[in-house]
């Protein structure tokens, strides 16, 4: 590449988003034109430096709106570049995929391989088919067959959506006994009614087992597929907090260097993808003594900027597949970069210290937390103003923030 070239726009949607932010800092940086979409007037990508331009669009969360509109951008050639940035989008690009252009269309999933990881009951026979280890899931068709399906499995159980598009947000739900599981095994109503249409399956939620010890064992394989599946990043990570405590996004991750768990999370991506950015989640079972894969992205995840902080710039990395560019193997990462989730992070150490009973030593920990070299999931000091709005948008709702730390289990 040489700086005469004329460098191709990206659209970047879902700009409130970790991904979107990451996107735009790692392309505008470089000289990319990034316009930055959203259905608000602010937005955290949008409030980036590195944005070349902002504009409006409906909510990426109302297919039935956001696809037609999608669509007619293509057509007329005012889009031609999207980076995938959450699974909204992912989703709609899979709907879209023979409108789009084929360089676009050379560093996506297939249709059928991104649907396979978006929908997780798609996703769990897929890696039955690979004989490769997971929970226990099933897929039931009425709340009577959930019962029935419960049986085979051990209390306590997780419910959970077969996907979040759609405005399907929910996490899951992790029920006890059986007469939780009928209270809270329902339609997921809130789903939109376009994508319920296409794919009835995913109205109902799917079961899975609460491994044991989950959050002292969760762990993230991500990176990037060539265009033939050649693996040019591969990264791991160990999540170590999480918010909601039980269920819910990480807060803290930090370095995993397992190289042969590494090379089999990639070699899982590239069967069931072939392309593209990718997150595999796994979770150790220590009955089973082994890891389980338990939910795969084909896009921009919640911790992107760790890989880039520690050598793997992904979104760049993926652009400049995009043009065409002919890539090498990226080098093992840096392995002493931390991440972090700032403020639910910092609000989880604060109510451990408050509650106690252990607050010596949780206040001892909390500091030593504070020598890390870390990066944040959106704050930069170069970049200042997406920090802001986004932590703006989560202060919104205090109370949801704080009230599941307060209701955890004493450590």
């Amino acid at each position: 590449m040489t700086t005469g070239d004329r460098l191709p726009g990206v659209a970047v949607f879902d700009a409130d988003a970790p991904p979107a932010v990451a996107f735009t800092r790692s392309l505008g940086a470089r000289g990319v034109p990034v316009t930055v979409y959203s259905p608000h007037r602010t937005s955290a990508a949008g409030a980036s430096r590195f944005a070349a331009a902002t504009a409006r669009c409906p909510p990426p969360d109302q297919p039935e709106r956001f696809l037609v509109w999608l669509e007619a951008e293509f057509r007329a050639g005012r889009i031609g570049c999207v980076a995938p940035t959450s699974d909204n989008i992912a989703f709609c690009l899979a709907e879209l995929h023979d409108l789009l252009p084929p360089a676009l269309q050379r560093v996506l999933p297939a249709p059928a391989a991104a649907r396979n990881a978006l929908f997780k009951d798609r996703f769990h026979g897929v890696l039955q088919t690979l004989s490769f280890p997971a929970p226990r899931t099933a897929a039931p068709r009425t709340p009577d067959e959930a019962e029935q399906l419960a049986t085979t499995l051990r209390f306590p159980v997780v419910i959970k959506p077969r996907a979040h598009v759609g405005a399907m947000l929910d996490r899951g739900t992790v029920v006890r006994d059986q007469r939780a599981l009928r209270r809270h095994f329902t339609a997921c109503h809130d789903g939109s009614p376009m994508v319920l249409a296409r794919y009835p399956s995913l109205r109902l939620p799917m079961l899975q087992e609460y491994v044991p010890g989950a959050l002292q064992n969760l762990y993230s394989v991500s990176g990037l597929l060539g265009c033939s599946g050649e693996v040019l990043a591969v990264a791991g990570a160990r999540k170590t907090a999480q918010w909601p405590p039980t269920l819910g996004v990480g807060t803290r991750f930090e370095p995993w260097l397992d190289a042969a768990a590494m090379a089999r999370g990639a070699e899982l991506a590239r069967a069931v993808l072939g392309t593209g950015i990718f997150e595999l989640e796994f979770i150790w079972d220590a009955e089973r003594q082994a890891l389980l894969a338990i939910d795969l992205n084909p896009r921009g995840f919640g911790q992107i900027s760790l890989d880039v902080a520690r050598g793997n710039d992904l979104p760049w990395e993926w652009y400049r597949l995009y043009r065409g560019d002919t890539l090498s193997p990226r080098a093992a990462p840096r392995p002493d970069v931390h991440w972090r989730h700032a403020l639910p992070f910092h609000v989880d150490h604060v109510a451990r210290v408050v509650r106690g009973p252990h607050r010596v030593r949780e206040a001892a920990a909390y500091l030593t937390t504070w020598r890390e070299p870390a990066v944040d999931i959106v704050l930069d000091t170069r970049d200042v103003l997406p920090a802001v709005v986004y932590t703006a948008r989560m202060l919104r709702h205090p109370g949801g923030l704080v009230r599941p730390f307060l209701r955890a289990p004493a450590a």
